[in-house]
Order: C-alpha cells, then sequence, then structure tokens
C-alpha cells in the first residue's frame, strides 16, 4: 500500500487527505479480490520503520485504522470474513487496542475468507516474536514449528503485489515470501483499483509455480 504521501503531493493536498484516501481503498480492493476468488489478503498499512515518522502523522494513521475497522465490522459479520492485525499494537492507545480485539473475537470463527491488516509490522519482528514464543513454551525450533507461530500462522502470500515504484520488500513477510511471485507496479496506492486486481491475477494464473521442484 505505497504511495499516499506522493498521491497528495500529486493532489496538492495534505498527507493526511493521501492516508485517508489510501484507507478508504483497502476494503474495495479486498473485495474485488473475493470476487475473483482470492480467500486471504493482507494489506501493509504500516512497516516498523515507518512508526519512526512524525507522532502526528502516526497517530493519524492509527485513527483511520480505528475507524475503518468499526465502519466495515458489519459488512465483516454478513460477509463472514476473518479479520485481524497483524503487528506490534502494544502502543495504541486502550480504546484502539479494545476496537482491534473486538473485530478479532468476533469474527474469530470465520473460516472462507481472512482479512489481515499489517500494522506497524515487520517480517524480521514476525521471526522474532516467533522464536520467543517457541523458547516460551519450551518448542523444538524448528521450521515448520516457527511457522505455525509467526503472525499469519500457517497462511503463506501465493502472491505480493508492490504498488509506488519501489522493487523491494521492506521488511515484508521475510520467513513467509520464500516462494511468493512478486510484482512491483508504478501506480500509487490510492490509485489502485480492482482493475489492476483482475489484470494481476490474469498475469499470475500464466504463472508455471515449481516451488524449486522439476517437473
Amino acid at each position: 500500500m505505497d504511495g499516499n504521501g506522493r498521491w497528495a503531493d500529486r493532489c496538492g493536498k495534505t498527507r493526511q487527505s493521501g492516508h485517508e484516501k489510501g484507507s478508504s481503498n483497502v476494503y474495495d480492493i479486498f473485495l474485488s479480490c473475493i470476487n475473483l476468488d482470492i480467500n486471504t489478503a493482507t494489506f501493509f498499512a504500516m512497516s516498523s520503520e515507518n512508526m519512526n515518522r512524525s507522532k502526528e502523522e502516526t497517530e493519524y494513521i492509527s485513527i483511520l485504522l480505528d475507524n475503518s475497522i468499526k465502519k466495515h465490522l458489519p459488512d465483516l459479520l454478513d460477509n463472514q470474513i476473518k479479520f485481524k492485525v497483524i503487528g506490534d499494537t502494544s502502543h495504541l492507545p486502550k480504546n484502539i487496542k479494545n476496537t482491534i480485539e473486538h473485530a478479532e473475537i468476533v469474527t474469530s470463527e470465520f473460516t472462507k475468507y481472512k482479512l489481515n491488516i499489517a500494522y506497524n509490522y515487520g517480517g524480521q519482528w514476525d521471526v522474532i516474536n516467533s522464536i520467543k514464543t517457541l523458547l516460551d513454551k519450551k518448542l523444538l525450533i524448528s521450521s515448520e514449528n516457527l511457522s505455525q507461530h509467526l503472525s499469519t500462522g500457517g497462511d503463506y502470500p501465493d502472491l505480493i503485489v508492490r504498488t509506488g515504484g519501489y522493487k523491494r520488500l521492506s521488511n515484508f513477510m521475510l520467513w513467509q515470501a520464500a516462494y511468493s511471485e512478486l510484482i512491483f507496479l508504478e501506480t500509487l496506492w490510492p490509485d489502485f483499483s480492482p482493475k489492476d486486481v483482475s489484470n494481476i491475477l490474469t498475469d499470475y494464473k500464466s504463472i508455471k509455480r515449481n516451488f524449486g521442484k522439476v517437473n
């Protein structure tokens, strides 16, 4: 979800306007994924490194997260979509943590569709946090156990799409992305559309994935 600030600059708007526009785009894109039989999608809202931005900006994005969850929760329930925020949310105000916890609890039994928001998330944090959990539980540190205790559990992304023109993972799902297909777009996130999702999926279906094997 890269490019909110640059979109705002291009349109002569504030960075807050860019983040608001980007936030409003998330659920529409997720619904377009569902319509194309994509069951799980994760949106990278804020990286661990993004949290070093100004307090004003990070607080505003956390408020957008809170408002978006409250707005879309009825639809999540109606469509039986499991919702989860992955990342370190410990610093958030209690009211926002309560909003997140409530949405996660009331959608926790759903299995068909999954919507994840990565907030204050980093792939390195995710791996270290998993290892700490294994040590606390006195479990064997193995690939299987580590994978199961990541914030995404056993879910690995088949496809990672980055908008905004940069061609790097920027600390996103470093363990889970081992065999993900990667697509980098010049399109800024607020301009990313359901049509883009459809085009990407068409291209993805043409890829032959061998996972290191030879047929």
